[in-house]
């Protein structure tokens, strides 16, 4: 094409067609242009994740062994060569990531240096693993994907609940709490009516006493604090429980990642707008915290009032409740139960999104159980257990 020529658009495309095949004829490919080997003394440009892992430590050992969970919304401190810290929350698998590149600046970890981890329990929660702040120095390091390593990795950190039996009973109530060792334990009643001591793990006689008038339960302390249902004044219930113990734990409703809406007639009773999932089906951290048994959890639907009932009556023992979500962290979960058309019990429970509390209840001849929150919110259950009779 000579200086100062035009061509059209179409001339245009033309020639540039021509140009590419005649390229393309003249320069074919080699296994070298199409394979190249990186650079491996050059900087790359790219990025990785440093990160630590946080679990729930459900045996309480100090080890990351089987059986242990991942936590997610718990957060870490990065601290930075220069002083600064940034904190992150673990994601549903419980790593809390840190994005590391020599080149790209914008990223948390970008100069080589001394750099620490701090992660930060929740309250009610405490490390097992004694390595909450942990530190390393970090190096560049060209050709590996962030163009920087770290000289020590970090090791999982382990979180436990700090195990309490906590209810409600009249004021001037004497509470007296016998451990699995023997020794007896008191606790007071606050003016609202509540009291609460720490616990270890294993079996426990609650005798609460007032108006000469003594209730007794026996309850198991095991990996979550325990919340008894209110006692009622009057001693011991006259009505002996029902002989068949059952819990579902809603792992044999579906095998997929689904939603699924629990069926009436699932372990002989009947249920309304209570909703099977896997823990991971959503984001909320609730959910992966509050699973106690298998993968599976239950909700109330959009966060509406579930029911589960029956037709022959039936004592509710207990379950694990959370909330899904940790924008709802503090959410009060509604518990109400009839005889028929008579109500015969009503609980409140602060709930967390960081772990689960189990509910003891001892609801005897129940015939409806009400499950809702205070605003709406979805509150996470496991292993609901009941009784039945003959």
């Amino acid at each position: 094409m000579r200086p100062g020529l035009l061509f059209s658009g179409d001339a245009v495309i033309a020639a540039a067609i021509g140009l590419a095949m005649a390229c393309g004829a003249a320069h074919a490919g080699s296994a070298q242009d199409y394979y190249p080997r990186r650079a491996w003394d050059a900087f790359n440009g790219g990025q990785m994740n440093t990160s630590i892992l946080v679990f729930r430590d459900r045996n309480r050992n100090g080890i990351y062994d089987l059986g242990d969970r991942p936590m997610p919304h718990v957060a870490v401190e990065l601290g930075k060569p220069n002083g600064d810290t940034i904190m992150r929350w673990t994601n549903v698998s419980g790593f809390a990531n840190f994005r590391m590149s020599v080149l790209q600046r914008n990223l948390e970890v970008v100069d080589p240096g001394h750099y620490s981890f701090r992660v930060v329990p929740p309250p009610g929660f405490s490390v097992t693993t004694a390595n909450a702040s942990q530190d390393s120095d970090y190096v560049a390091s060209p050709g590996t994907p962030g163009d920087m390593i770290a000289t020590r990795t970090t090791h999982p950190v382990g979180l436990a609940a700090d195990l309490t039996i906590s209810g409600a009973a009249a004021a001037g109530a004497r509470i007296s709490l016998t451990g699995p060792n023997g020794a007896t334990a008191a606790a007071t009643v606050d003016p609202d009516g509540r009291f609460s001591a720490p616990m270890t793990s294993g079996e426990w006689l609650v005798e609460v006493s007032a108006d000469g008038a003594t209730e007794r339960r026996k309850i198991v302390v095991g990996e979550a604090p325990v919340v008894l249902s209110a006692f009622s004044g009057k001693g011991d219930p006259a009505e002996e429980p029902l002989p068949e113990q059952h819990i579902v734990s809603f792992d044999d409703l579906l095998t997929t990642s689904g939603v699924f809406e629990i069926p009436s007639g699932y372990g002989g009773l009947n249920w309304y707008n209570l909703v099977a999932m896997h823990q991971r089906f959503t984001d909320g951290p609730g959910y992966i915290n509050t699973t106690m048994s298998g993968e599976f959890i239950a909700y109330n639907s959009s966060g509406h009032p579930g029911q589960v009932f029956s037709d022959k009556p039936f004592d509710f023992t207990g379950a694990y409740f959370g909330v899904g979500w940790n924008d709802a962290e503090g959410e009060t979960l509604v518990l109400k139960a009839w005889r028929g058309d008579q109500p015969a019990y009503e609980d409140r429970l602060v709930l967390s999104a960081t772990g689960p509390v189990y509910f003891a209840a001892d609801y005897r001849r129940i015939t409806r159980l009400e499950i809702r929150t205070q605003h709406s919110w979805q509150a996470a259950m496991d292993d609901f257990a009941y009784r039945t009779g003959p």
